[in-house]
């Protein structure tokens, strides 16, 4: 009975050694394997980045101007299309001119006639002026003689300006460009006639264009003239145009507390057109060699703590991390992040340059665990 106890117990204690043993791996106490985390990094870097305020908007031409008649005629030549590029004074069309030249010819001849009357009168005031100096003529002479001089003289004012009206008239038959620009709109053919309730042509100055935004109450203070702007249309999907704010309207509108903000965008190859629309990001910021991350590395966690009953007692907070890597462990690293543009964000806190950062991977990773490289956005 006692060997069979003894062999027993023999046999027992072997086989816990046995289990105890046998489960084990090289460099663990536990018994599991080491779990390591595969992660894709890239390096904390310096650089620029711009905080922007996005908008949309209708482009507008930076000017637009309707040219009428000056003289209701029947137009005799067209020079211009629509689509045509003009520069100010280039004539665009004249009107019948035979009545208006007959009367400047009517008008430089009484000019002539006046200046004829006038040149007669002087010289019997030059004489009367002698006589009435040696007493040979009486006041009254005199007095009239001089008065004919002065009447002849404004006939000469009279006909000179009637001369140079007809004049203006004959140069209004002739209508010309008050701009320079693009033809927008013809509104007559050769051989119509011109009203003055409807202008003949419609230019438009699209050298320069302007974008009018609604900025709302709160974002106003941020935005200042001068400030640079950032512009894309659908028609040039790839390419990035660049204007400025060039007025902040004073008054809010009382309906919708926003603030009217005229952009202007140089136009120097007529690419861009009036009626297409635009993508705005207003540039309010911009820093120079700051730390820089992509966004999406940043892990963000919100804590609520409950400082009573009532939900209004409850305080809310936030804290972002970012995990990096330094011999093979993941580290944890708080930070504080300034502007953030687009999917890069501002570190103003946590990091320094040259840290390797977990950008893929992250939300796997525990302070200190081990992890290995499989993916990098840096150069070696």
């Amino acid at each position: 009975m006692k060997i069979m106890m003894k062999i027993t117990m023999t046999i027992l204690i072997t086989g816990i050694l046995s289990l105890t043993g046998c489960g084990k791996s090289p460099g663990t106490g536990d018994g599991q394997e080491e779990k390591i985390i595969p992660v894709n990094v890239t390096r904390v870097v310096r650089g620029s980045i711009e905080n922007k305020i996005p908008f949309l908007g209708d482009i507008k031409a930076y000017q637009q101007v309707h040219v009428y008649a000056k003289v209701p005629e029947q137009i005799t030549a067209l020079y211009v299309d629509i689509n045509d590029i003009v520069a100010k004074g280039d004539v665009l069309a004249t009107v019948k001119d035979v009545s208006i030249r007959q009367g400047v010819l009517q008008a430089e001849a009484a000019l002539s006639a006046a200046r004829a009357q006038y040149n007669n009168v002087k010289t019997e005031w030059e004489r009367i002026q002698q006589l009435y100096k040696e007493s040979a003529v009486s006041k009254m002479q005199y007095d009239a003689v001089k008065a004919q001089k002065e009447s002849a003289k404004s006939g000469v004012k009279q006909a000179a300006a009637a001369l140079e009206s007809a004049k203006e008239q004959l140069a209004n038959t002739k209508i010309k460009a008050p701009i320079s620009g693009i033809i927008a709109a013809r509104n007559y053919e050769l051989g119509d006639q011109t009203s003055p309730q409807m202008p003949a042509f419609t230019i438009i100055d699209v050298s320069k264009l302007k974008i009018h935004i609604d900025v709302i109450e709160s974002e106003i203070s941020r935005v200042k003239e001068g400030q640079k702007v950032l512009v894309k249309v659908t028609s040039y999907p790839d390419e990035l145009f660049t204007g400025r704010v060039d007025k902040v309207y004073p008054v809010l509108n009382p309906l919708t507390r926003s603030a009217q903000v005229e952009i202007v965008i140089d136009n120097p190859d007529y690419r861009l057109r009036p009626g297409m629309y635009a993508s705005v990001n207003i540039i309010t910021e911009k820093k120079d060699d700051v730390l820089l991350i992509p966004a999406h590395a940043i892990i963000e966690k919100t804590n609520l703590q409950y400082l009573g009953s009532e939900i209004s007692n409850t305080k809310v907070t936030t804290e972002k991390h970012v995990f990096i890597v330094k011999d093979n462990l993941a580290l944890r690293r708080f930070v504080t992040t300034g502007i953030e543009d687009g999917g890069t964000v501002e570190i103003l806190t946590g990091l320094n340059t040259n840290d390797i950062l977990v950008t893929l991977g992250q939300y796997d990773l525990a302070d200190s665990i081990k992890v290995r490289i499989v993916g990098k956005d840096i150069e070696s």
